[in-house]
């Protein structure tokens, strides 16, 4: 479990704190205007996704049917994208 987690943090990490500043000076470089925000479906999955996320981790031992609740998410997700 740990080292699942030390994964988890370590992505989130190099993505806010590397891709998010080099999109914002490619933005500034070539003049475009970017937009880092969510739709209202967006944020609301975002939130549902940080939630299930919480109640997983916070036990310290998953189970399958969490499991089967993220995969649902993201399928959800992708769903989304695709609408």
């Amino acid at each position: 479990m740990q080292r699942s987690i030390n994964i988890l943090l370590g992505s989130v990490l190099a993505t806010v704190s590397l891709t998010i500043p080099v999109v914002l000076m490619i933005g500034m470089i070539t003049g475009k205007h970017i937009v880092l925000g969510l739709d209202g479906e967006e944020a609301v999955m975002l939130m549902v996704t940080l939630l299930v996320g919480i109640l997983t981790f916070a036990s310290g031992r998953t189970n399958v049917l969490q499991g089967a609740v993220h995969i649902l998410l993201f399928l959800a997700y992708v769903m989304l994208i695709f609408d």
